[in-house]
């Protein structure tokens, strides 16, 4: 099911202690149950042992993930792993007995980085404090320790007005020897001080706040210009020895993927042997498994214990029960959706009761981000980093390769191949007038700074039209989420609450914005709103839904809840104040969301406006013989890479905005747990039977 949820069903099963482990694993092999806290058995208790034994295989698995984040790689798990063991503690000793030496060797690694990333930021901080004085060869630190007479040097920072000699002045006023240089920084000095201790322990009391000392390492050389080379020399030693250690560990990633994914897979049946109970003859264990399952759970608890088994129901979950106690959420998508689910679930998984809304996101997120960066060869260079730079498997390839491809089309329809200069070289633009098309279906309106377009369109026209595109895109996706909010509602059995509110809701919003979805024109649209609203209704069909639906909507609204609250003998007063509230945010919601799409034409105008700053530097640039024919093509190249990277980030940014706070926020709640069913991935671990 794409729009809902799976339906599943609450099981408690028991088996005898003797097959509990061949269970175990026969389950672990096929992802059926999704394990839950233990079951209330009289008699019965949670073994000791293995909640143990699962302690120290999740202190192991952070430990394998933290190698995975010092070298900076995700942790990836392979296939055709298998293990066997009489027990399960044997089966995590044998494991951790088998990789001992990739462990050592990883352990020494990742603390020799710790040490070199510990010792670069020490000699980072004393190049910091020596930038202002690695010019100064002399035995600083020598002169700082002799007994007989007072040495300082530091960087004194001057406030605002105050004369750079005022130092001068006031060291020679206490009797002793001052030099100062002005250093790169404006108000900061380098200022060397000798004499007495007493004296000079004084002034710089005074100079307390504006005052930075420089004091070099004894196990550095004492000139702060050897000082601040050594450091340097040192920096770079320990950087290619980090490099060498980090290349080392990463030639062993095979290795450490296989130790991955089978401490992962026993993690994975740690978790379901903490959560089982056992009496002196049987184990119990708790779960959910999508209602469709059943039949392969009964196999494979026959297989696994020849039939010795019981499995009772709990009956079929999708909504939360009364209890507060929620069911997993499972989501089964097509292969092709389930990437776009990644983006759902950055907001919060769907309750086990509410629509899933990734069908309508994969279809809404690459047409935004597409309007939103219009141009074909950006969106290439987009697919091509998706393709090289991105994890092969990962969804986030999948995505970016999809919202790039977004943008080669839009791009395409707006007449853009990395901005004006290549488009107008190609005839990009050519090619939709020899289409019939007086300027690119989805041109912007800097198009008509183009001498060829100057008399053929306005650039009003083209905003206008942009304008129309944004407006209607958000009449259609906060009309849609009202309804799904409705649906919702109804699904989840709260009918006071969709009749109360979620319906005037709908209403509101659905009259609101119909003339941005049915009349082509936002000019004409926002006219018809505002004569609706205005002339009460008068004018066409169209003003009276406007005004009517609109006052509907608020009516219902403010009276639904006191007139449920009356029926079930509550105040209605009360009730009365609550949806006033509701209400007034909904009016608030209108004014706010239905201009917040206006981002879309908003994003678009600063790509193109960037994209002709561009053009008009190569023009400028490019007149002036070869060297500034070069100089034009090596800038607008820049122009495209740094346009490309940021608008990008932007427009996915502003296009996950869109849907999460204007969208999700009338109907997605995203409060659900996800299903995850018991699997040991890749590998199969045999336990012996006893």
């Amino acid at each position: 099911m794409v729009l809902l949820p799976r339906k599943v069903e609450e099981v408690v099963i028991a088996v005898p202690n003797t097959l509990y482990d061949s269970v175990v694993s026969e389950l672990s092999s096929h992802g059926l149950l999704h394990v839950d806290e233990p079951p209330r058995i009289k008699g019965a208790r949670a073994s000791p042992r293995y909640r143990i034994l699962y302690n120290k295989i999740s202190e192991k698995h952070a430990k394998i993930e933290s190698y995975y984040t010092v070298l900076e790689v995700e942790p990836e798990k392979v296939s055709g792993v298998e293990l066997e063991a009489g027990s399960w503690e044997e089966a995590f000793e044998n494991a951790v007995r088998e990789y001992k030496d990739l462990e050592d060797e990883y352990d020494r690694g990742v603390a020799r980085i710790a040490e070199i990333e510990s010792r670069i930021a020490e000699l980072e901080a004393v190049k910091a404090m020596l930038e202002y004085a690695k010019h100064v060869d002399a035995p600083v630190r020598e002169a700082q320790n002799a007994s007989m007479i007072g040495y300082a040097l530091g960087i004194l920072t001057l406030e605002k007005g105050e004369d750079p000699d005022s130092i001068v002045r006031t060291a020679t006023s206490k009797g002793l020897l001052v030099a100062v240089e002005e250093v790169g920084e404006e108000r900061k000095l380098l200022v060397a001080l000798a004499g007495p201790r007493r004296r000079l322990h004084e002034l710089i009391q005074e100079l307390r706040g504006k005052w930075t000392p420089i004091a070099i390492p004894e196990d550095l050389p004492g000139s702060p210009k050897k000082a601040y080379a050594a450091a340097q020399s040192e920096i770079a030693g320990l950087a290619r020895e980090e490099e060498d250690i980090v290349a080392r560990l990463k030639s062993r990633l095979q290795d450490l993927n296989k130790y991955y994914t089978l401490i992962s897979a026993l993690k994975y049946a740690g978790k379901l042997l903490a959560s089982t109970v056992k009496t002196r003859t049987m184990s119990f264990f708790r779960g959910y498994i999508d209602v469709k399952d059943k039949k392969k759970l009964e196999e494979s608890l026959t297989r696994a214990s020849r039939g010795a088994y019981l499995l009772a129901s709990l009956g079929v979950k999708r909504a939360s029960e009364e209890s507060g106690k929620k069911p997993p959420t499972k989501v089964d998508l097509p292969r092709i959706l389930r990437p776009f689910h990644e983006i759902v679930r950055m907001y919060g998984e769907p309750d086990p009761d509410e629509i899933v809304p990734t069908l309508f996101l994969a279809l809404s997120l690459p047409v935004i981000f597409g309007l939103m960066f219009p141009d074909a060869g950006h969106g290439l260079l987009v697919l091509l980093f998706a393709l090289y730079f991105v994890r092969k498997g990962s969804p986030w390839r999948f995505l970016l390769s999809v919202l790039a491809i977004a943008s080669i089309v839009t791009g395409i329809l707006a007449g853009e191949l990395f901005g004006p200069v290549v488009s107008a070289k190609i005839g990009l633009y050519s090619f939709w007038q020899h289409l019939g098309f007086k300027v690119p279906p989805l041109a912007q309106p800097t198009i008509t700074v183009e001498e060829e377009f100057k008399h053929i369109v306005s650039s009003r026209t083209l905003l206008f039209r942009m304008i129309s595109i944004s407006l209607w895109i958000g009449a259609y996706m906060l009309t849609l989420g009202t309804l799904l909010g409705a649906v919702d509602a109804w699904i989840k059995g709260e009918k006071d609450r969709m009749i109360a509110s979620k319906i005037p809701m709908f209403i509101f919003f659905l009259s609101a914005t119909l003339p941005f979805l049915v009349v082509p024109d936002a000019g004409r649209a926002g006219g018809i709103v505002k004569q609706g609203l205005l002339e009460t209704g008068h004018g066409g069909v169209l003003q009276a839904i406007v005004f009517y639906g609109v006052l509907i909507g608020i009516i219902w609204m403010l009276l639904g809840e006191p007139i449920i609250a009356a029926r079930e003998g509550h105040s209605p007063l009360k009730a009365l104040g609550q949806s006033g509230m509701e209400a007034y945010e909904m009016f608030l919601m209108v004014l706010g969301n239905i201009p917040s799409f206006l981002r879309i034409l908003g994003l678009a105008l600063a790509h193109a406006g960037l994209m002709l700053g561009f053009a008009e530097l190569y023009y400028l640039m490019a007149g002036h013989g070869i060297v500034g024919l070069i100089s034009a093509i090596l800038v607008y190249i820049f122009g495209n890479l740094l346009v490309a990277g940021l608008e990008a980030i932007i427009a996915f940014a502003h296009s996950l905005r869109l849907h999460f706070y204007e969208w999700f926020s009338k109907f997605y709640s995203g409060t659900g747990i996800p299903f995850q069913p018991l699997r040991l991935e890749g590998v199969r671990i045999r336990i012996r039977p006893l």
